[in-house]
C-alpha cells in the first residue's frame, strides 16, 4: 500500500508539474486560457496566473481581484496529497466544496463581472476568428 500511495503522489506531483509547464508555454505564445481561446468563454479558472503573480508582488488586493480563489488550487493540492490519511468522509465534503466555491464564483464573475478577466465572448472563439480570417483574404 506504501509504493500506491507513493506511486499516486508521484503521478499527482507529475501532472501539476506537467499542466503548469504547458500554460506556461501556451502564454508564451499568447493562449493565455485554452478554453476561452476555443470557445471565446472564460474558465472557472480564469484570472488565476496573473493573481498569483500579483501576489508575489504582494497586490494582495489586485490578487483578489484577478480570481478571488487563487489561494485555494495550493490547499487543494496539499489534500489531494494527504488524501490517503483523511477520513474518506471529510475528502469528499472538503473536494465537494472547493468544487461548488469554484462553480458559484465562476457564476457571479459571468453574470456581474465589470472586466476583462472573464468573458462571454463566444463570438472570438477559435471557428469565428478562423473564419474572419478567410473572409478577409
Amino acid at each position: 500500500m506504501d509504493n500506491k500511495r507513493k506511486k499516486d503522489r508521484k503521478e499527482l506531483i507529475c501532472a501539476v508539474t506537467a499542466v503548469v509547464i504547458l500554460y506556461t508555454a501556451m502564454e508564451s505564445i499568447g493562449i493565455t486560457c485554452p478554453i476561452k481561446f476555443i470557445t471565446g468563454i472564460s474558465c472557472a479558472g480564469c484570472g488565476m496566473s496573473r493573481a498569483w503573480i500579483a501576489f508575489l508582488q504582494f497586490n494582495m488586493a489586485k490578487a483578489f481581484e484577478y480570481h478571488p480563489l487563487f489561494w485555494l488550487p495550493p490547499i487543494a493540492v496539499i489534500v489531494l496529497l494527504c488524501k490517503s490519511k483523511m477520513n474518506i468522509k471529510i475528502y469528499k465534503i472538503f473536494i465537494f466544496t472547493i468544487i461548488l466555491m469554484f462553480a458559484i464564483v465562476y457564476v457571479c464573475r459571468l453574470i456581474w463581472s465589470g472586466d476583462n478577466v472573464v468573458v462571454f465572448e463566444p463570438q472570438n472563439n477559435i471557428l469565428f476568428r478562423i473564419i474572419r480570417i478567410i473572409n478577409s483574404k
